[in-house]
């Protein structure tokens, strides 16, 4: 989501006439946009404005802007904390972002637009037309997140959850497929709660079944899925519906139950377990991803064992991991019994060692498949095409007969790697090295 607000905010500066510039130095505006998911991520914000006083203080016509969740978060004290700062624009605000600028300068007065209750615009913007690649694109289908578990920010930073009418996303894909898109991936912090909040009711799996209706919609993703909400009708939509990929992610967070209580997840590892199951037997060849959190405070060595038996009795096809890092208005942040940083780290060190492992037994038993992918685009500076599959594993393709983005191929997996796939399109009798359109 982060990925396409920075899109729509590119998109809408370009409407003033403005263009990306190659170099900070050359510059006009220069946007943060930020993440506060992590510790780490918002310690980065602050360095990346650390960067920028010299260069505000060379060129004092630059305009300096800190848009996304650290905004949301913070406020107006970023300006009274960063003397060279000119505006701070909060997550729902996004629309406003031409309206600041042209404040700024006229007036010259320093801006923090970061309340939720006055702009629900930025919900309803469209996808830019740049989106991931030519052919695939981001749709915001909702925002926001009603849960509170205790160690997130987002609820505060991106409020509760709000969906978009279906009848807006229809037109905004059937719009974004007339222009050559063939793949979206449908955003939102819990999109297993799309719809909740309408009148009406039209739920998630619903909304799937009208997208599968759009003429040359190839395939549509999803993300996030919180398992709480995560039933046996989203799992039948998965193996019904012809464009929807064979691919999920739901967050486990910890395989231990008492900590999964402490952290308000609201499920247990076995009903986590028992939904696995009945997925995969809906459909056998999905793949399943997930985030872990290690060193939530209380997490004892018995726990993390907990968290180790799920990665080996689950093998997700691959997870993302982080060590817990306490956030601004979540009750973990105020629990007794922090872990130290070394211990949280030795343990993330464990898990990155379990899951990689798996992950390569997962890649290695595809070598000399044939999988199905679409060509997203060329890595930069070679003619190498790459894409996914339908179960979101990247193939970079070897040789591939001249193959085109947006092209759905058939390929041979040739080579197995930690993180991606070597593949040969098979096309044609013969091949040869690829080269763009």
């Amino acid at each position: 989501m982060n990925e396409q607000d920075s899109e729509k905010m590119a998109e809408l500066l370009e409407k003033l006439g403005l263009t990306a510039a190659p170099t900070l130095e050359g510059a006009e505006i220069i946007i943060i946009n930020t993440c506060s998911i992590r510790e780490k991520a918002e310690h980065k914000v602050y360095s990346a404005l650390g960067t920028l006083k010299s260069l505000k203080a060379r060129n004092p016509r630059v305009l300096t802007v800190v848009a996304g969740c650290v905004a949301q978060q913070e406020k107006d004290k970023l300006l009274k904390r960063v003397g060279h700062l000119d505006a701070v624009l909060g997550t729902h605000r996004l629309s406003e972002l031409p309206w600041l600028v042209e404040r700024i300068r006229r007036t010259g007065e320093r801006q923090a637009l970061t309340d939720f209750s006055t702009d629900t615009d930025s919900l309803h913007m469209p996808a830019p037309q740049r989106g991931k690649s030519s052919v695939c694109s981001y749709v915001t289908i909702m925002q926001g997140c009603s849960n509170f578990c205790a160690y997130c920010v987002v609820p505060h930073t991106r409020g509760p959850e709000q969906s978009r009418q279906e009848a807006e996303i229809l037109s905004e894909v059937r719009g974004l497929v007339k222009n050559g898109v063939k793949e979206v991936t449908l955003l939102g912090q819990n999109v297993n709660a799309y719809g909740k909040d309408l009148v009406g009711k039209s739920l998630f799996p619903e909304l799937l079944r009208e997208l599968d209706r759009v003429d040359g919609l190839e395939r549509i993703r999803f993300t996030t899925s919180h398992p709480r909400d995560f039933h046996g009708d989203l799992a039948s939509a998965m193996r019904d519906l012809k464009s929807v990929c064979e691919h999920i992610h739901l967050p486990l967070q910890s395989g231990s139950n008492r900590v999964l209580t402490a952290m308000r997840r609201g499920y247990t590892r076995e009903e986590y377990l028992e939904k696995i199951a009945m997925l995969r037997e809906k459909v056998p060849r999905v793949a399943v991803t997930a985030d872990m959190i290690v060193g939530f405070p209380g997490e004892t060595n018995d726990d993390f064992e907990m968290t180790i038996s799920a990665l080996e009795t689950i093998r997700f096809d691959q997870i993302f991991s982080f060590k817990f890092s306490p956030r601004p208005g979540t009750t973990a942040r105020k629990l007794p019994d922090q872990l130290p940083d070394e211990v949280k780290a030795e343990r993330l060190a464990r898990v990155h060692s379990v899951q990689d492992n798996i992950t390569l037994d997962y890649h290695e038993a595809a070598q000399d498949t044939e999988e199905e992918i679409l060509i997203e685009g060329f890595r930069p500076g070679t003619a190498q095409a790459f894409g996914r599959t339908r179960t979101n594993k990247i193939v970079n393709l070897d040789s591939c007969n001249g193959v085109q983005e947006g092209d759905i191929v058939a390929v041979r997996i040739t080579r197995a790697l930690k993180h991606s796939l070597t593949g040969t399109a098979l096309v044609g009798e013969s091949t040869r090295q690829c080269s763009r359109p």
